[in-house]
């Protein structure tokens, strides 16, 4: 692999990996559904209603994955068509990961050691902002405004890769201080989403029309 092949991804393969232990623990759990689960406090609901987490699982991992590789410049520009089909099924796959996400939000009877007040606001708006990110991104592609449609693309991504961020903050945590309280746990969890947005943005500044380094 050339050097600039090896540049070209060192971000998705930087993605695929903060993905790789959330996408993990999701087949566990589809796993431990479909066999015989021992029910416990923390997976009655899911058990009882599975729908909605397995929809939320197989669409986040089909997001994380095929949108890591839309990070690829070379990727897109020697298969635009490919593109094209792929980005439409990320659409696709975000818009059922923030519909789901939310449903499991709202309609679940969540433990309260596993989710507090703040926590149950946070997912709320992150679903709410990854939709409204996501039909700008379609609305933008639609009136050819590329540059306004990757960066919504972008945040999409960042809103929905919180899961993948939430192991970075929550583990080094755990292994060195020990389990957090229910609002120190909010409150990590919230921040994942928060670093994520930040170097989103940050990426949008760097690869902006005036640099087109990335895209």
């Amino acid at each position: 692999m050339t050097n600039a092949n090896r540049t070209d991804w060192k971000m998705p393969l930087a993605l695929l990996a903060i993905s790789a232990i959330p996408s993990a623990a999701g087949i566990a759990r589809l796993a431990g559904l479909a066999g015989n689960q021992v029910i416990s406090s923390e997976n009655a609901r899911l058990v009882a209603a599975p729908f909605p987490i397995v929809l939320h699982i197989l669409s986040a991992n089909l997001f994380s994955i095929l949108g890591a590789l839309q990070f690829s410049s070379r990727l897109r520009h020697r298969s635009p068509r490919w593109h094209r089909v792929s980005g439409c099924t990320v659409v696709a796959g975000g818009i059922f990961v923030a519909l789901s996400g939310l449903w499991l939000t709202v309609t679940y009877p969540i433990p309260p050691e596993l989710q507090g007040g703040l926590l149950y606001a946070v997912r709320v708006f992150v679903s709410a902002a990854m939709l409204l990110s996501i039909y700008c991104a379609v609305a933008a592609v639609k009136r050819r405004d590329i540059a306004a449609h990757r960066a919504w693309m972008i945040r999409a991504y960042a809103l929905g890769q919180g899961a993948g961020m939430q192991v970075v903050v929550l583990l080094p945590w755990t292994l060195l201080i020990g389990r957090p309280n229910v609002l120190l746990r909010d409150v990590l969890m919230s921040l994942a989403w928060v670093i994520n947005l930040f170097i989103a943005q940050m990426a949008i500044q760097r690869w902006s029309p005036r640099n087109s380094s990335f895209f």
